[in-house]
């Protein structure tokens, strides 16, 4: 079937070429003939039903000899987002912000939890942290450690031990290692902190990815840890000296 459409392509027919350049639509009014021949989208096997935001499905056309097909729908198969800049008339399909994260540790819901202790010993941030330097910090995880006591058969001997379930999904792991001075949080009050010397040991599915050792007081510890292929995250915490102290991993950004 051929149809006839009058007017200006770019903002109607936004559509995606199967090949890997971009398309750049023409500023000015055409008239184009464009067919529409029952055409299929098949995706590893799988046939998809192209449909716009409301669920209207949107039918492939050819013009000029090329196919296009529906951004959003070819996004969507590959579990990639679609935005519509319409200011600068730019289509973006997968993070738009490449430095903005893709989620955030302290969002996902853990799949297991051990300590030594008892009583509250971990929290997410819903409050505030100062650290030794004045920094303020307003999310993350926050832990109180004892150096007197440990999990047991933990072979590196920490006092908490908590995972994430990162269903290989994401690639890097960013963010800080804070001990706090201070820290006012729903979750348990307002109240000051001692200092002491902490290790923190970073686990892939039972392979130790990376170890702070000696974190003091003296300055947030950087974090950039690679997490690719990794199923469940695992983070255990240890006091390295005759002390006990509340330590934050803080801005916990993951990154796909």
């Amino acid at each position: 079937m051929k149809k006839r459409l009058q007017g200006m392509i770019a903002g109607v027919l936004i559509g995606a070429m199967l090949t890997s350049g971009v398309v750049f639509a023409k500023q000015i009014s055409e008239t184009a003939e464009l067919y529409y021949n029952n055409i299929k989208l098949y995706i590893d096997g799988g046939e998809i039903v192209p449909k716009d935001a409301n669920g209207n499905v949107v039918e492939p056309f050819t013009m000029n000899g090329t196919t296009y097909l529906p951004v959003r729908a070819v996004s969507n198969a590959f579990g990639k987002d679609v935005e519509w800049d319409g200011a600068t008339q730019s289509i973006y399909i997968g993070k738009k912000d490449q430095t903005k994260p893709d989620n955030y540790l302290d969002r996902i819901q853990y799949n297991d939890f051990r300590e030594a202790g008892e009583g509250d010993d971990f929290a997410i941030i819903n409050g505030t942290i100062t650290d030794y330097n004045k920094n303020i910090y307003t999310n993350g995880l926050l832990f109180f450690v004892d150096w007197h006591r440990e999990l047991k058969d933990d072979i590196d001997q920490s006092d908490i031990l908590v995972a994430y379930p990162l269903n290989s999904q994401y690639n890097n792991l960013k963010g800080k290692i804070v001990i706090p001075k201070e820290y006012n949080i729903s979750t348990w009050g307002q109240r000051s902190c001692n200092s002491a010397s902490n290790d923190v040991f970073f686990y892939g599915d039972g392979n130790l990815l990376y170890k702070a050792t000696g974190v003091t007081s003296s300055m947030p510890f950087n974090l950039d840890i690679d997490v690719k292929g990794v199923n469940q995250l695992t983070v255990k915490i240890k006091c390295a000296n005759n002390s006990s102290t509340h330590i934050a991993l803080t801005d916990l950004a993951l990154y796909k």
